[in-house]
């Protein structure tokens, strides 16, 4: 019988797996063995390394994508969560400000879209339209993506001293003030004019 491993705070795990010279499969399958009790922890980061510029290839990785890749890590019986694909889940970067420069909005209000912060009722159904064809995704794809719960990023589970909870949606007028947008910009996403 091997002798008992002294208990390691996450922090230092998800330090030591940070600072690996890869994050490849190998080395988050290593840490998954050596720290199950870790395993949600680990896999987060895993994807947030990869899609945060280190290491990062240049596939278009998405939620479906993530949720596929998740299931492969953790025990094949457990279920995973998330079964409508993130219409944002192909803008990027660039293509991200792209999209939102297209909508003529912040893109803070795409990045509320995107982490299903907006009620769906709220949406005027013009721009849910104008959205969707921007997404080149369906208004009825876009409306359950943002009925599912909101998106708790994977860095705030890393940085935080709690156990972070996902903040509630708001609706789309109060998100706009908070934004600061001018009321020419709101007339423009109530109207959604081309």
């Amino acid at each position: 019988m091997s002798p008992a491993k002294p208990e390691v705070p996450l922090e230092d795990v998800l330090l030591a797996f940070s600072v690996e010279p890869f994050h490849d499969r190998t080395t988050l399958e290593r840490y998954l063995k050596d720290y199950p009790q870790f395993s949600e922890d680990l896999v987060d980061m895993s994807h947030e390394l990869r899609i945060g510029g280190r290491g990062v290839s240049d596939s278009v990785e998405d939620e479906a994508t993530f949720q596929r890749a998740l299931k492969h890590f953790v025990s094949p019986n457990l279920p995973v969560s998330g079964t409508a694909a993130n219409p944002f889940g192909a803008f990027r970067g660039p293509a991200f400000a792209e999209l939102a420069d297209t909508l003529r909005v912040p893109r803070s209000i795409l990045i509320a879209f995107r982490d299903r912060l907006v009620i769906e009722s709220s949406v005027p159904s013009a721009f849910a339209a104008r959205l969707a064809r921007s997404a080149r995704t369906t208004v009825a794809d876009l409306m359950a993506h943002l009925q599912q719960p909101p998106v708790l990023a994977a860095t705030a589970n890393y940085k935080a001293d709690q156990k972070p909870s996902a903040s509630g949606k708001v609706a789309l007028d109060a998100l706009l003030d908070a934004s600061g947008v001018t009321p020419e910009q709101k007339a423009d996403i109530y109207t959604a004019v081309e």
